[in-house]
Order: structure tokens, then C-alpha cells, then sequence
């Protein structure tokens, strides 16, 4: 009877090499892994290997062995694979806290790197090509110990068809406040039921951010000390304006809104459902990608009527490399140069689907799509969230648990904000008596 199973085991099991590879002999080059989320099935898997390979085949000392994850798994084998000493030697991780794995020695020096490459007459990277602020994220101790892969930005989308069916036009798109709240009112559109067929805005839709907001008066959650604020009149009036900007209509009726907008499977603003909505360069990829029959436009993000700040949540993403074997570093080196050179910036742009780092590389990508551009200009008014070390999940889990108490009724605003800042307060305890 066991040897009867022996069969279909080691048909499996030949089937399971035959899966993971043909593994290309790589003879004496030497190996530089590397981690994306491109993973085999996905519509960007094709064109990765493909500049991938371009690589592989434009010397003859290393060769880059891709390895793809969806865009979930992949944060959870990154960390996983970073604090257990086993991560690749090249990967993407989150740029708002490059200085927290600086500071645990996972990453090598690019500065080093980028002096070596100098030392020895060789061309390294000109650092002109990105945005100053996203370097300041990538810097610890005055030495870069990552760079700025992806240029991520958020405007305001608004739908022209909506507008023109309310006699709108692209001169009446709001640049404050209070403009925002006056042609949001117009584009409503609300049946004899009281059921919303189309809500002009919410600020709490899409990727409007309490913090984002918040930038755009000159506030934040923190001080420069890191100490948590929330505690002024500021703060709570803005996320009052929040919670309280479509208070014509019941929570019930809203949520009955964002329900039957979750059913259809897609962005409410591409189903014609919002009439304006804050969001990323994603927007538009998933518009384009669906075929959404939609006449619209972007634009900045309307700001506070009086001193408005203007400002947008970036969240973009680094490059960063793991490994301190010089043999390794001096190739994965090589490869991360190649990722950002300018044609390549272009390429993985085209593929991936959204902005890259190297600005004029996204100025000639988005050249003649009246979308892009938009949001290549708008990249320079982008920027990230600190990073705080003893809640470094302080602008999703942290504070969201309240925010949704407050959007749900249960908490009034000024006690939404009681309750974050006490919760900061006691992690900011907790952490420093571990230290």
C-alpha cells in the first residue's frame, strides 16, 4: 500500500519543481534576489520579469531573481522576512519609516554608495531628480539609507457631467471650504424617499484624511517633540467640518449611501454616485482599467477659506537594500541604479500603474494627459506623515478606532479626540518605560 503512494507523491512532488522552476542556470553570477508586487497572474507580472531580464541581460556579473507577492501578503513577508535576518537583497517598503529599519541596522548606506561610485569615476544616481521632501524621509543621521521609489498624491476629482446636468461648469470647481460645501449642496441629488442618488461630497469618503486636513490649517497630530496634540479649538473644528458636512442627512441614509456604492464592487465617483471625491493617481488607473464612461477632471484639494495650506498626503513608497555582504550590495547597487534610471522610471510607471520617484521621468511620462500632469504638478505639494516610534500606526488603527465612534454617533467629536490623545498618551508611557 505505501508504495503505491510513492507514485502520485513524487508526481506531485515533480510537478511542484516544475512550478517553481525554470530556474535559468546562472552559471557565475552572482544572485540578487528581489521582492515586488508583480506576482505571476497579475497584469503587471509580463513587463516586471520583462525589465527584469533587461537587466540580466545588460551585464554579465550578477543576475536579479524576482520574486512577486499581491500587495497584502507582501507587507506581511517583508516584515517577517526583515526581522528574522532573511530579506531579500533589494525590495520596496514604506518611505515614512525608512529611519526605523536605518536605525536597527537592517539597510545598507546609500550614501556610501552613491561616495564610492564618486571615489571611483564611475556614474551614480543625481539626487536632483527627486523631491527634497522625500529624501528627508529617506535620511537618518544625515546619511540616505533608502531612495523615493513611487511619487503617490491625492487631488480632487470632480465629475463634469454631474456638474453640467447642475449648470455647473469646470470654472465653478471649489478652491476652499466653503466653496466645497455650497457645490456640494448643488450636486446632491436626492429622491422623493430620501434615498441619495448622487452625494456631491463627504469628506470622510474616498481618501480624505482627518490629518490631511488638518496639514492644510498648519496642525497635526504631534508637536515637534512628538508630543500628541488634539487638543486645541483648531483641531476639533476641523473634524467637526468633517463629521458634520453632510449633516442634512441622517447616518442611516449615508451609510445606506456607502452600502450600496460598497455593492457595486467599484469607486462610487466611477459609478457616478459621488460627484466629487479625494483621491489618488489609483483613481484614475482603476477608471482607465474599467472603462469608466465618466467626463472628468482633477484639481488641487480645496483648502481652509482663511491661510489654507496647500498640501496632500503622498504615502509613496521607498527602495531600500538588506544585505551587508559587499559582494552582494556592490550588484544589488547596480540593479537599484537601474530601477531608477529615467527610461526605466518610465517603464515601470507604464506597468505598475502609478507615479515613480524621478520627476522629470513622470513629467515626460504624463506629457499630453491633461490627468497626469495635473498630478505630476501636484507631487511637489505632496508630502508624509511622520513617523512616531511609539505608535507608528498612529494615523490608521490608532486613531481610526475613534474616528469611526464619532462617524457612528457614539462619540461627539470633542470627545473622539479626548479619547485618541489619552490612547497616544498612554502608548508614549508604555514605550518609554521598555526603553
Amino acid at each position: 500500500m505505501k508504495k503505491l503512494l510513492i507514485v502520485p507523491v513524487l508526481l506531485v512532488f515533480g510537478l511542484t519543481l516544475a512550478a517553481c522552476g525554470d530556474r535559468e542556470d546562472i552559471g557565475d553570477k552572482t544572485e540578487i534576489r528581489f521582492w515586488h508586487m508583480s506576482p505571476t497572474g497579475s497584469e503587471s507580472y509580463s513587463e516586471m520579469r520583462q525589465i527584469i531580464r533587461d537587466f540580466n541581460e545588460s551585464q554579465d556579473e550578477y543576475h536579479v531573481r524576482g520574486t512577486g507577492f499581491n500587495f497584502w501578503d507582501y507587507w506581511d513577508r517583508i516584515g517577517v522576512a526583515i526581522a528574522s535576518g532573511d530579506a531579500p537583497n533589494i525590495a520596496f517598503h514604506t518611505l515614512d519609516n525608512v529611519v526605523l529599519r536605518a536605525q536597527g541596522g537592517a539597510l545598507a548606506n546609500i550614501s556610501e554608495l552613491i561616495a564610492a561610485d564618486i571615489a571611483k569615476g564611475e556614474d551614480t544616481l543625481d539626487l536632483e531628480v527627486y523631491l527634497e521632501n522625500q529624501l528627508e524621509f529617506a535620511t537618518h543621521d544625515d546619511d540616505l539609507y533608502a531612495l523615493p521609489f513611487s511619487g503617490t498624491t491625492r487631488m480632487l476629482f470632480y465629475n463634469l457631467d454631474i456638474f453640467e446636468a447642475n449648470g455647473l461648469t469646470e470654472d465653478d470647481v471649489p478652491t476652499t471650504w466653503s466653496e466645497l460645501e455650497t457645490v456640494a449642496r448643488q450636486l446632491d441629488d436626492v429622491d422623493a424617499d430620501g434615498r441619495i442618488n448622487i452625494l456631491g461630497f463627504d469628506p470622510t469618503f474616498g481618501e480624505g484624511t482627518y490629518h490631511g486636513f488638518l496639514w492644510q490649517k498648519g496642525l497635526d497630530f504631534f508637536d515637534e517633540d512628538l508630543n500628541p496634540t488634539l487638543d486645541t479649538d483648531e483641531h476639533l473644528e476641523v473634524l467637526e467640518w468633517m463629521l458634520d458636512f453632510n449633516d442634512i442627512y441622517s447616518r442611516s441614509r449615508l451609510d445606506a449611501f456607502g452600502e450600496e456604492s460598497q455593492m457595486l464592487g467599484i469607486s462610487p465617483f466611477a459609478a457616478g454616485r459621488l460627484g466629487m471625491v479625494i483621491s489618488s493617481d489609483g483613481l484614475y488607473q482603476t477608471m482607465r482599467s474599467y472603462g469608466a464612461d465618466i467626463n472628468y477632471g482633477v484639481a488641487p484639494i480645496p483648502v481652509p477659506d482663511e491661510d489654507g495650506i496647500r498640501v496632500n498626503w503622498g504615502s509613496g513608497f521607498s527602495i531600500e537594500i538588506y544585505d551587508d555582504d559587499p559582494e552582494k550590495v556592490e550588484g544589488t547597487w547596480e540593479f537599484l541604479k537601474y530601477l531608477q534610471d529615467y527610461d526605466t522610471q518610465i517603464r515601470l510607471a507604464e506597468t505598475l500603474g502609478f507615479l515613480m520617484s524621478n520627476i522629470p521621468a513622470m513629467e515626460e511620462y504624463a506629457e499630453g494627459n491633461p490627468i497626469l500632469e495635473a498630478f505630476v504638478e501636484e507631487l511637489h505639494y505632496a508630502v508624509d506623515k511622520v513617523y512616531v516610534p511609539y505608535a507608528p500606526n498612529w494615523h490608521a488603527m490608532d486613531w481610526m478606532q475613534y474616528f469611526e465612534e464619532g462617524l457612528a454617533g457614539r462619540k461627539s467629536a470633542a470627545e473622539v479626540l479626548e479619547a485618541a490623545r489619552d490612547n497616544y498618551i498612554q502608548k508614549r508611557e508604555n514605550y518609554e518605560r521598555m526603553q
